[in-house]
């Protein structure tokens, strides 16, 4: 029973995402001109390069020392998640950043670049889930048209394959949500400290709007009809900001 809720409530989450993603925020140049933003919200997510290699480079093992040597300069954990960058290793960048972000927790450049990670690692978990499911084999019950909600349906779809098959999907559906609530939180930070910034306030309203945030989610799209009411995008704030009042416990 579980699963199937899961997978119906991922569908909503990552076609917003999607439509996150395809860049459908991009205001036309409006907003503050954060450094970095722009690459994040045009979908550019992956921003630490490709996944390769094991061996760590001259460059990682001499910022390896400087954090040695200075354990409390953000400077020298930055300077360590670029050099994993350069060498493709994207879980030990974003590792280095987490790390700059408690020494220096308002750092809206590493905070972007955190996020833009988790945004990436959710859409990728979501892909894997999708295809583990299409990977499934049909059911004896589902060629026979037998519920499988049904106890001979149930008998007749418990084959080990498919229930290999859908715990893993779950599993990538699970980390997906986790990412993308990992995402909405660092968002939701970038957001207060750029209340101003249209671009940053409606990706953050889209977060929330999909993470259930409710609240969140109307605040901040009021903030990018306030802070651009003539753009486009405007309006498709003031129309989730319509929706979601109706659907909002009184």
């Amino acid at each position: 029973m579980f699963f199937p809720r899961l997978r119906r409530q991922a569908k909503w989450v990552f076609l917003l995402l999607a439509v996150i993603f395809a860049g459908g925020f991009v205001f036309f140049g409006v907003g503050s001109g954060s450094t970095g933003l722009g690459d994040l919200l045009r979908g550019n997510f992956n921003i630490f390069g490709s996944n390769s290699g094991s061996t760590n480079s001259s460059a990682v093992k001499s910022a390896l020392k400087k954090t040695q040597a200075h354990p409390k300069d953000p400077n020298a954990w930055n300077d360590l998640a670029t050099a994993y960058q350069t060498d493709g290793k994207l879980t030990e960048a974003n590792a280095a950043l987490e790390h700059v972000l408690k020494l220096k927790p308002n750092d809206i450049g590493a905070l972007q670049r955190v996020a833009g990670f988790y945004e990436t690692k959710a859409q990728n978990k979501e892909t894997e889930a999708q295809n583990l499911q299409a990977q499934a084999p049909l059911s004896l019950a589902g060629v026979l048209g037998v519920s499988s909600a049904s106890p001979i349906g149930q008998a007749l779809s418990n084959d080990p394959t498919s229930q290999q098959l859908t715990q893993k999907a779950q599993a990538a559906f699970t980390e997906a949500n986790t990412a993308l609530q990992k995402d909405t939180g660092l968002y939701k930070r970038i957001a207060k400290l750029q209340p101003n910034d249209v671009n940053t306030q409606f990706h953050y309203a889209q977060l929330a709007d999909i993470t259930g945030d409710t609240t969140a989610a109307i605040k901040a799209y009021k903030q990018v009809v306030k802070l651009a009411p003539t753009d486009p995008s405007a309006q498709q704030a003031k129309q989730r900001i319509a929706v979601l009042s109706l659907a909002k416990p009184r």
